[in-house]
C-alpha cells in the first residue's frame, strides 16, 4: 500500500493550514439554509395538498382517527408557508422574527416527520436506515433547520 503524500503536495496534508485556508477563501453566505428550506417546504406542501380535501377513510387507511389526519394535513401546509415566509423575512432584515419562525417550522416538520416514520415506516433500527433515507433526511433537515445557531455577524 503506497503512502499517500506520494500522491498529494506537501501542502495538502497539513490540515490546520488548509482548514485555515478553506475558511478564509471558500465563499460565505448567509443564505445557505435556502438550500434545505426549499426542497423541505416543496415536500411538506406537497404531502399537506395530498390530503386535502380531507377524508375519514383516507384517515382510517393509515389507521389515523380524521382530527390526526387534519392536524398533519394543516401541519403540513403551515410548515412549508414558514419555511418561505420565514427565510424572506430573513433576507430582507435577518431579525429574530424570522429566527424564531424557522425554528418553528423545524421543530413542526420534524414532529410530523417523525410521526409519518413511526405510524407509515417503523421497522427495526438497521431497516429504517437502509430503506427510509428520505425520511431520514427530512428528519434531519428539518432538526437542523430548529436547532440551527443564529448566524454571526461578520
Amino acid at each position: 500500500m503506497s503512502d499517500l503524500s506520494n500522491f498529494l503536495p506537501r501542502r495538502w496534508l497539513d490540515l490546520p493550514r488548509l482548514s485555515q485556508w478553506m475558511t478564509q477563501h471558500w465563499p460565505k453566505t448567509r443564505h445557505a439554509d435556502w438550500f434545505l428550506r426549499l426542497p423541505l417546504a416543496a415536500v411538506m406542501l406537497q404531502y399537506g395538498l395530498d390530503k386535502f380535501p380531507l377524508s375519514a377513510d383516507a384517515a382510517a387507511g393509515w389507521g389515523l382517527p380524521l382530527w390526526a389526519w387534519t392536524l398533519a394535513g394543516v401541519g403540513e401546509l403551515a410548515v412549508a408557508f414558514l419555511l418561505i415566509a420565514s427565510g424572506l423575512l430573513a433576507s430582507l432584515k435577518g431579525n429574530a422574527f424570522a429566527a424564531i419562525l424557522t425554528r418553528v417550522a423545524g421543530l413542526v416538520a420534524a414532529i410530523i416527520v417523525a410521526g409519518v416514520i413511526i405510524v407509515a415506516y417503523w421497522a427495526p433500527p438497521l431497516d429504517l436506515l437502509m430503506f427510509n433515507q428520505f425520511h431520514l433526511m427530512l428528519l434531519g433537515a428539518s432538526l437542523y433547520l430548529a436547532l440551527k445557531s443564529a448566524p454571526r455577524a461578520q
